[in-house]
């Protein structure tokens, strides 16, 4: 999967803005795949140069010109043959698990500011998710499909959450303890 992609699935059905485009992603797929302005117009000058896409300019009067973008058949078989192709291998990225992983290098503390700064940002995208489910289900142009992503991305920061919050309780436990009662060590 790549950003291409991602762009011919929300173009297939309308025409669209770079602009659009970006607040598509934040709306639906940011919690799964994110995208800013600096990949998505590039992307779209590639697309078109392949043939993926076509411009049409807008002039607009006081202000700059819109480029709307559509797909074209050579797009829709692109993204046809990239929903029968097979799955590519889910990478999960995580600057929380990759610093957890070398924790044994930390300075005191700093192992419980990272968790409790990953659970605010978790509580924060959990509180996003949310209101979009709740936009999505009474919206009627959403489907099923979009609703499931949804419910998977809430249920997939629930378990972050669950897991920060023993990870929390463990560090207490080692404050109150030291390490070497809890078994702590021995996790890494």
């Amino acid at each position: 999967m790549n950003i291409e992609q991602v762009i011919l699935g929300f173009i297939y059905g309308e025409a669209m803005t770079g602009y659009e485009l970006k607040k598509r992603f934040d709306d639906s797929v940011a919690h799964f795949f994110g995208a800013t302005f600096s990949g998505i117009y590039p992307a779209l000058r590639r697309m078109e140069k392949e043939g993926l896409v076509e411009k049409e300019v807008v002039l607009q009067e006081g202000r700059p010109s819109k480029n709307i973008v559509r797909i074209t058949e050579k797009g829709r078989k692109s993204f046809a043959d990239y929903l029968m192709s097979p799955l590519s291998p889910g990478v999960q990225k995580s600057d929380l698990l990759v610093r957890y992983f070398f924790g044994r290098y930390a300075a005191e503390g700093q192992i419980r500011g990272w968790l409790l700064e990953e659970r605010a940002r978790l509580m924060d995208t959990r509180e996003g998710l949310l209101h979009m489910r709740k936009g999505a289900s009474n919206d009627p142009e959403s489907d099923a499909f979009r609703l499931k992503t949804l419910e998977m991305g809430i249920a997939q920061i629930e378990f972050s959450l669950r897991w920060i919050d023993e990870e929390l309780a463990l560090e207490s436990e080692a404050e109150l303890c030291g390490p070497d009662k809890t078994g702590r060590e021995e996790k890494v």
